[in-house]
């Protein structure tokens, strides 16, 4: 990373910490980002597409969450709660 942000620094003519702080600001930006959507609420298909929880990033690729994805996450942690809830119950009617 260091032999990156520095060669980088060179080609740009700027403090490498600069360069370090900019690439960090960015990723940082994404993680806000993402984390400030309400993906817990229940939305339907409509709702969620305008919420556009995608972000396209050059020479790395398209970080998408799709629909369908989405479902079968908040089904997943819903199961897993359940269980958590029965198998602590069992734990204190045991």
């Amino acid at each position: 990373m260091k032999e990156i942000t520095r060669r980088l620094a060179e080609e740009l003519n700027l403090p490498q910490d600069v360069v370090l702080k900019s690439y960090k600001a960015y990723w940082k930006f994404i993680r806000h980002t993402i984390e400030e959507l309400p993906l817990k609420e229940d939305m339907d298909e409509g709702a969620f597409n305008e919420l556009r929880p995608n972000f396209n990033i050059p020479n790395l690729g398209k970080l998408v969450c799709p629909y369908d994805r989405y479902i079968g996450q908040k089904k997943k942690n819903q199961l897993i709660k359940d269980r958590y809830v029965e198998h602590k119950e069992d734990k204190a009617n045991g």
